[in-house]
C-alpha cells in the first residue's frame, strides 16, 4: 500500500516555515543564515523544495536566486494543526483538548483565576450572538 502524503508540518520545515512567515519571503541562503547555520544549505533546500511540492511555499525567481514565499498563513496552519490534534486524540472534543492541558500544568492561583474569567467572558459574549 502507498504511503499517504504528509501534509503536517514537521519540526524541521516548521523551523523554516517560521523564519519566512517572519521575513515575508527568503532565499535558501537567507533561511539558513536565520538558522545560523543549523542546517547545511542542500538540506533547507531539500526542505524548501517538500514545502512547496505540500502547498505551503511558492517561489519566484529574482536574479539568480529563488525566492520563497508563503501561500499558507501561519494561523491557518496552527488551526489545521489543532484541528489534527483534536481529531487523532480527543475524540474532536475542544473540552477533552482543554481539560488535559489543564491536567498537565502546574497553575498559580492567579493563572487560574484568569482562565476562569477568559471562560465565563467567552460563554457571556456567545449568549449576546
Amino acid at each position: 500500500m502507498p504511503r499517504t502524503k504528509a501534509t503536517m508540518l514537521t519540526d524541521a520545515e516548521h523551523r523554516v516555515m517560521e523564519v519566512i512567515w517572519a521575513r515575508g519571503s527568503a532565499t535558501v541562503a537567507e533561511v539558513v543564515e536565520a538558522l545560523q547555520g543549523r542546517d547545511a544549505y542542500t538540506t533547507i533546500l531539500t526542505l524548501m523544495r517538500i514545502l512547496k511540492a505540500k502547498g505551503y511555499l511558492d517561489s519566484r525567481k529574482e536574479g539568480r536566486a529563488f525566492v520563497f514565499f508563503p501561500r499558507v498563513d501561519r494561523d491557518t496552519v496552527a488551526r489545521k494543526a489543532a484541528r489534527q490534534l483534536l481529531s487523532k486524540f480527543f475524540g474532536g472534543s475542544p473540552g477533552e483538548l482543554v481539560l488535559a492541558f489543564l491536567r498537565e500544568e502546574e497553575f498559580t492561583p492567579k493563572e487560574l483565576e484568569e482562565i476562569r474569567r477568559k471562560l465565563v467572558n467567552m460563554k457571556e459574549e456567545g449568549d449576546e450572538r
